[in-house]
C-alpha cells in the first residue's frame, strides 16, 4: 500500500508540475511560432527560415567601419515628365562602380521560399548584404508599379550606405498579367516584350558613370559566395567579355532558367531538318514557310547551362548564345553603345514581319555579338544563384 501511495503522490506531483510549466512551454512555443512567421524588426537580415536565423547568412553589414560619419547625403523626390515618380538618395561625393537593378511589380514579386513566409524588400537587401559588396561603391536601381512597395523601399534602404539609390514608382501600363500566370505560353510573348521595355527604362534612366551593371530577379533568394566579384573581375580582366550569367537552381530543379543556353552548331539526323527531310540552316536566312521548323530546331539544338558547366572550375567561362536574367551582368560600355533588351524577336527580322526568336534576354547576346567586347558567357564551377520555390 505504501508503494501505491508513493506512486499516487508522484503522479499528483508530476500533474501539478505539468500544470505549472504548461503555460510557460505553450508561451515559448507560441513565441517561436510567431517569430518564425512574422517579421517584427523590419531590417534587412529578416530571419525568414531556421537556416537564415541560425547561421545561413551574415546578418550584418561588414563595411560600417569605412563610413564617414560626416558623409553628406542628398535626398529628393520628383515626378518625371512621363508621370513616373523618382526618389533618389545619394552621397554628395560618390563614384559608384556597380549598378544593381531589380524590377518588382508588387509585393508578390519577391515570392517565398520553402518553409518560409512571403519575402519582401528587406529579404532582398539581406541577399545583397550576403554578397559582401561595399555599398559605398554601389548604386541600387529599383522600379515597381506598387505605391506600397515604392514607399517600403524608401524606408528599407535608408539604413544602408549605398552610394546612390534610385527608386521609381511607375503605374502599370497595358493589360496586367497575374504573377501566377507569367509562364503560361499564351502570355509569354506579351509578357516578355513588356519586361524588355521595363528593363530598358530602368537601365537607361539609372545608369550614370558605373562600369558594371548587374540585374538580379526579385525572386532570387540566394547567391553563391563571391559571384558578383567574380563577374566584375572577369570583365576587368577580359576585354571580350561583355555579358555574363550563372546557373540558376531551385530546391527541386537543378537548372531553373531555361533562357540561358548555347547553340549546338553541329547536328546530325532528324534534329537538323524541318520534318520533311529538308536540311534547314537556321544560321542563315529562314523563309516564311520555315519559321515554325526553325523554332523547333532551335529548341532541339540548345545546350543548357547545367550541361555546359559540367566538370568545370570556378575560374572558367563558357560561351553562351542566350542568357536569362535571374542574374545577369552587363558591361556598362555596351549599354552606352546602344545594346538593350529587344522588345520583339530580333532573330530573322525583316522589313515585312517580326523575327522568329530573340526577345528580351534571349536577344541581347544576338545584338551584343555585333559590338566589340560583346561576348556572352556563363560562369563555370560552383557559381550559381537559387530561385524561390513558391510564387
Amino acid at each position: 500500500m505504501e508503494i501505491f501511495s508513493n506512486l499516487n503522490r508522484l503522479s499528483k506531483s508530476n500533474r501539478f508540475s505539468g500544470f505549472r510549466f504548461g503555460p510557460v512551454i505553450a508561451a515559448v512555443l507560441f513565441t517561436l511560432l510567431l517569430f518564425y512567421t512574422t517579421e517584427f524588426r523590419r531590417r534587412s537580415w529578416s530571419c525568414k527560415t531556421w537556416a537564415t536565423c541560425l547561421g545561413g547568412r551574415p546578418h550584418s553589414y561588414e563595411h560600417w567601419d569605412d563610413i564617414d560619419p560626416e558623409l553628406k547625403i542628398d535626398v529628393f523626390e520628383k515626378t518625371l515628365h512621363d508621370g513616373t515618380v523618382l526618389f533618389q538618395r545619394q552621397t554628395v561625393e560618390n563614384s559608384p562602380e556597380i549598378l544593381i537593378l531589380v524590377l518588382a511589380q508588387d509585393a508578390h514579386s519577391w515570392s517565398k521560399d520553402y518553409l518560409s513566409t512571403r519575402r519582401n524588400i528587406y529579404d532582398f537587401l539581406d541577399l545583397l548584404i550576403s554578397t559582401s559588396l561595399d555599398f559605398t561603391k554601389v548604386t541600387l536601381g529599383f522600379m515597381t508599379s506598387s505605391r506600397e512597395e515604392y514607399d517600403r523601399a524608401i524606408k528599407a534602404t535608408e539604413r544602408l550606405p549605398f552610394a546612390r539609390v534610385a527608386l521609381y514608382f511607375r503605374e502599370e501600363q497595358g493589360p496586367k498579367i497575374a504573377y501566377a500566370d507569367r509562364h503560361k505560353p499564351h502570355v509569354q510573348r506579351q509578357r516578355r516584350a513588356r519586361i524588355a521595355s521595363l528593363r530598358n527604362y530602368l537601365m537607361l534612366r539609372t545608369l550614370r558613370d558605373e562600369q558594371h551593371l548587374v540585374w538580379v530577379d526579385a525572386d532570387v533568394v540566394e547567391m553563391s559566395p563571391g559571384i558578383l566579384q567574380t563577374m566584375t573581375g572577369h570583365a576587368e580582366k577580359h576585354q571580350g567579355v561583355g555579358i555574363m550569367t550563372a546557373l540558376c537552381t531551385q530546391t527541386r530543379t537543378h537548372n531553373y532558367d531555361k533562357n540561358a543556353w548555347a547553340f549546338k552548331w553541329k547536328a546530325d539526323g532528324p534534329d537538323s531538318d524541318d520534318g520533311n527531310n529538308t536540311k534547314l540552316d537556321i544560321m542563315g536566312p529562314v523563309g516564311d514557310d520555315q519559321l515554325s521548323a526553325a523554332v523547333h530546331q532551335l529548341g532541339e539544338r540548345r545546350v543548357y547551362v547545367n550541361e555546359l558547366i559540367e566538370n568545370t572550375h570556378d575560374d572558367d567561362l563558357l560561351h553562351v548564345d542566350s542568357v536569362g536574367a535571374t542574374i545577369l551582368y552587363l558591361r556598362a560600355h555596351l549599354v552606352r553603345q546602344g545594346i538593350s533588351f529587344p522588345a520583339s524577336n530580333v532573330v530573322g527580322t525583316t522589313w515585312s514581319h517580326d523575327g522568329w526568336s530573340g526577345i528580351e534576354t534571349e536577344g541581347i547576346c544576338y545584338l551584343a555579338s555585333q559590338v566589340e567586347g560583346g561576348g556572352c558567357f556563363v560562369l563555370g564551377g560552383s557559381h550559381h544563384v537559387r530561385h524561390a520555390d513558391i510564387s
